[in-house]
C-alpha cells in the first residue's frame, strides 16, 4: 500500500499500477481532467464514472464529497478498484462499485484489451483480440435506479472508443437539471477499426447534447468551445453542460 498526494486530496492505493500513480503524484495525469472535476464535484453530488479503470477518478470524487457509482466492464481492473477501496475505508462507503459495461440494452459486451486486462486500454473495438472477454451490460434505466432525488449529476465517460455508441444513452440517463458531462474521446481506435472519419461519427454521438454548453478541457481545465470538426481535431476531452447549469 502507498500514499498519494493529488490535486484532489490525499489517498491510499493498493493495485498493481506503480508507475501510474507515480504519474499522478507528479501531477502529469491528465490535470485538465482533475482541474474540471475540482469545480464541479462535492458534497450533493453524484459522480457517475463510466469506465473507473482501478479507481483514480471514482477515490478522488469521493474525497471531495461526492457519492460514486464507479462502472468497470473489466474484471481485472474491478478487482484492483475494489483494493483500493478496501485501503480507504473513510471513502468506501460513498461508492458503489459495479462490474458492469454501459450500454443501450441488455445483454453481454464483448470487449479486449490491447495488452492484457487491467491495463487501461480495455475496448469493445478489441473484441477480437486474443485477450478478450463479455461484460454483462448496463443499461440507463438500470442505472436510473441508483440515483436519489437532489443529487447533482457529474458523470465522466471513458471507455476507450466505446463513447461513441454509448453517449446517445448517457444523454438519456443525465438529462436532468444542473448536470455536467465529462467526455473522453478516442479516434485512434475508430482509425484502427477502420472508420474512415472520425470527426463525423463524434458530432452524430454528440448529436443528443446539441442544446447544452460545450467546453474543450485542456491542461489547465474547460474553456467554452463549440464542438466542430476543426476542434474535435485539436481537442479529445470535452465538458458538457446542461444550459441553466453556473458556468465553469
Amino acid at each position: 500500500m502507498r500514499h498519494v498526494e493529488t490535486p484532489l486530496g490525499a489517498i491510499r492505493v493498493a493495485d498493481d499500477q506503480p508507475t501510474f500513480w507515480d504519474r499522478v503524484a507528479a501531477g502529469e495525469w491528465e490535470p485538465g481532467t482533475l482541474a474540471t472535476l475540482r469545480r464541479l464535484l462535492g458534497p450533493g453530488t453524484l459522480f457517475l464514472d463510466f469506465g473507473a479503470w482501478v479507481g483514480p477518478l471514482t477515490l478522488l470524487a469521493a474525497r471531495a464529497g461526492a457519492r460514486v457509482l464507479a462502472v468497470e466492464a473489466d474484471p481485472a481492473a474491478f478487482g484492483q478498484l475494489v483494493r483500493n477501496l478496501v485501503v480507504n475505508p473513510d471513502l468506501a462507503a460513498a461508492v458503489t462499485p459495479l462490474l458492469r459495461a454501459v450500454a443501450p440494452g441488455p445483454g453481454l459486451v464483448r470487449l479486449g484489451a490491447r495488452r492484457k486486462p487491467g491495463d487501461s486500454m480495455s475496448s469493445v473495438l478489441l473484441a477480437g483480440s486474443a485477450e478478450s472477454w463479455d461484460a454483462v451490460a448496463i443499461t440507463p434505466d438500470e442505472l436510473a435506479t441508483h440515483l436519489r432525488p437532489g443529487e447533482r449529476l457529474v458523470a465522466k465517460l471513458d471507455i476507450e472508443g466505446g463513447e461513441y455508441d454509448v453517449l446517445p444513452t448517457v444523454a438519456r440517463l443525465i438529462d436532468r437539471p444542473g448536470a455536467s458531462l465529462l467526455v473522453s474521446l478516442h479516434p485512434a481506435f475508430l482509425v484502427e477499426a477502420g472508420e474512415p472519419d472520425p470527426a463525423a461519427r463524434a458530432l452524430a454521438a454528440f448529436a443528443p447534447f446539441a442544446a447544452w454548453d460545450s467546453y474543450a478541457v485542456g491542461r489547465s481545465g474547460p474553456k467554452r468551445a463549440k464542438i466542430g470538426p476543426k476542434a474535435l481535431a485539436r481537442h479529445e476531452t470535452w465538458l458538457l453542460r446542461r444550459p441553466e447549469a453556473d458556468p465553469v
